[in-house]
């Protein structure tokens, strides 16, 4: 899909990227359809979490997977 008229981008520092990337890759499946994406990848600081759209609601839509999902990881990983 290289039609991405929108874009989100967060970039995370201090956490752990291996759980990160391992929880997005199991989640890729679901934030992928034919009008947006989530794509994940490691910099040498951190995690770069991209999200790509067509439309606004898309990547709404998208954006919101994200930070619940960034939000359940985040308090799983606090209980360790």
């Amino acid at each position: 899909m290289g039609d991405c008229e929108f874009k989100a981008v967060f970039s995370l520092e201090g956490v752990d990227r291996e759980l990160i990337v391992k929880s997005f890759k199991t989640l890729e499946k679901e934030m992928r359809f034919g009008r947006g994406f989530v794509s994940v990848d490691v910099s040498d600081n951190g995690v770069v979490i991209t999200v790509c759209a067509k439309d606004l609601t898309s990547l709404r839509s998208l954006v919101s997977g994200v930070m619940k999902s960034l939000y359940l990881i985040f308090k799983v990983e606090e209980l360790r």
